[in-house]
């Protein structure tokens, strides 16, 4: 049977294995747990040169997808957040990442195409439903009413899943040609007689393998035709008949151990396909949720986009200059908390340079260090960007380091840990990187730091990688700009009147982090610590 993957260039060849296998027969015979089933039936994460440890602390993902959201027909459904954020931090090759943008392209521009994307994936939900629910009254009619729901709720799902991909041009084209292939097979159509069978439309014809002692052994359908005498017996009373002529002849089995025989077969031979409808349902809300991200940001006012790319290297006939433009870009995060974020641009046109960041603290330096660094992986994943337009370079490993907390088994201080964090950039990152890192040498003094920092600087141009560092060692800052390096380029925050920063970003290097107005601001002054002060005075002797 074909794979049924709409996230890759190149379908990887996955078959059930043995674990998903069983716990799909527990549950069409029992029920079994939806999370169970789904973390055995997700596809596997495409094979990445990114390396999640470098940067998927510090971007803060487990909150973004709150913002990658499925709302239909008025209710909100939760996708499964280890697969959506395996599949965000998992970036795949380049013309898989294409793929993906294809299949969204399609569906932004086609509203009905959206709405069968939608009931595709509703029913979906209730074939995941049907079969980790358990039999609601108990006994074997009830295990046999939920049975045929199971198999009902699938001719449902694969009927919908191919209007889906009925005349779609991106990678949805691929549902129709499974579900096509797979209502051609003989296990389907004999799916499709035993549902009519139930509606007494057709006859079944049988070969039956009995004990010794009368009992049911073995049941095999050998042959299917319709039902055209009017003899034939009809609904409840008629299978009573059928039941009651088998018992008067001797045999032992009831027609509900006949049927219990059928509709295992009919799942057993259709199983694999069970399995391809459930991973399919996974990668649906990879598209979903994308468009969820886009609908709620639309819905704040705030543009998002699929990103353009250029590979390093590859200005020439048809290719583009390889830069870096985003226009509008904003910090999800801030929006997703209530802020009015404000939008920035930000063009870079030299592919290996350093960019080093300087302003006052609150600024929005690290805000905008993360948006960069979302906007990548994103983009990456093939999915939308927050901003207006995105031309982004193409790269193989993302490093960001944002954030210092001490750990409990942290062996070194401040200074080491700032050493072994340089260190592993190194060691993860080449000249198709992106490097980011929030207030480098920070954990020594100054003149040290320095030294290092100007070396660190040295060892990034013979790298060739795009890095953008924040610093406040502002004189430092100032040399090097004097000193007119090449690949090497400063910005600062931009202030407004009252030097209150407006959040974006203008060429130069700040002339101050401004700290007594950050103080002021958090009330860290002079005269309010000494009112604290002089307020646990008055309170220590106006105790009881």
């Amino acid at each position: 049977m074909d794979v049924l993957d709409i996230l890759n260039e190149r379908p990887a060849h996955r078959a059930p294995s043995r674990r998903l296998r069983e716990a799909l027969t527990f549950a069409f015979a029992r029920g079994e747990s939806e999370e169970r089933l789904l973390e055995l039936s997700a596809p596997a994460p495409a094979p990445s040169t990114f390396r999640q440890e470098c940067f998927v602390r510090d971007l803060f993902l487990d909150e973004l997808l709150g913002a990658f959201t499925i709302d239909l027909r008025g209710r909100r459904y939760e996708p499964l957040r280890a697969q959506l954020k395996a599949v965000l931090t998992n970036p795949p090759d380049l013309a898989s990442m294409r793929l993906r943008q294809r299949v969204l392209s399609e569906l932004a521009g086609d509203r009905d195409r959206v709405q069968r994307l939608e009931a595709a994936y509703l029913a979906l939900l209730d074939l995941r439903r049907a079969l980790a629910g358990p039999d609601a009254i108990g006994g074997r009619v009830s295990h046999l009413r939920r049975r045929l729901e199971i198999l009902t709720q699938f001719k449902r799902a694969v009927e919908e899943l191919g209007r889906l991909g009925a005349g779609a041009e991106s990678a949805l084209g691929r549902i129709g040609t499974f579900t096509r292939a797979l209502g051609e097979s003989e296990a389907y159509r004999r799916l499709l007689h035993l549902l009519d069978f139930e509606d007494s439309r057709t006859v079944l014809e049988s070969r039956l393998a009995l004990g010794y002692d009368g009992t049911l052994r073995r049941f095999e359908i050998v042959g299917v035709s319709l039902a055209e005498h009017s003899s034939f017996p009809r609904g409840r009373l008629g299978r009573w008949l059928r039941s009651l002529l088998g018992l008067l002849k001797g045999y032992r089995f009831s027609e509900d151990d006949v049927m219990s025989q059928v509709l295992d077969q009919a799942f057993s031979d259709l199983e694999g396909a069970v399995a391809e409808l459930l991973g399919c349902s996974v990668e649906l809300e990879f598209y979903l949720a994308s468009l969820g991200f886009r609908r709620s940001a639309l819905a704040k006012g705030y543009e998002v986009c699929l990103a353009d790319f250029t590979l390093p290297g590859a200005d020439g006939p048809g290719q583009g200059p390889t830069e870096r433009r985003l226009e509008g870009l904003f910090n999800p995060w801030l929006v997703m908390q209530g802020v009015s974020a404000v939008t920035f641009d930000d063009v870079l046109s030299d592919a290996s340079s350093t960019i080093i960041l300087t302003g006052p603290n609150s600024g929005g330096k690290t805000r905008y260090l993360q948006a960069l660094a979302v906007s990548q992986l994103l983009a990456q994943a093939g999915t939308y960007v927050p901003a207006r337009s995105a031309q982004l370079i193409w790269v193989e490993q993302m490093y960001l380091s944002l954030l210092e907390s001490a750990e409990a088994d942290q062996q070194e201080g401040r200074l080491g840990t700032e050493l072994l964090r340089i260190r592993q950039v190194f060691e993860t990152s080449g000249p198709s990187s992106l490097i980011i890192m929030d207030e480098l040498c920070s954990g020594t003094n100054p003149s040290e730091g320095e030294q290092i920092f100007d070396m660190v600087l040295g060892l990034f141009s013979e790298l060739g990688a795009q890095v953008l560092i924040s610093t406040h060692f502002l004189d430092f800052a100032a040399r090097l700009a004097a000193e007119e390096r090449a690949h090497l380029y400063f910005r600062q925050v931009e202030l407004g009147a009252h030097d209150m920063p407006t959040f974006r970003f203008v060429p130069g290097v700040a002339r101050t982090s401004l700290a007594r107005n950050t103080a002021a601001r958090l009330g860290v002054t002079k005269d309010e610590l000494l009112g604290l002060i002089e307020a646990r005075k008055r309170a220590k002797l106006d105790g009881p």
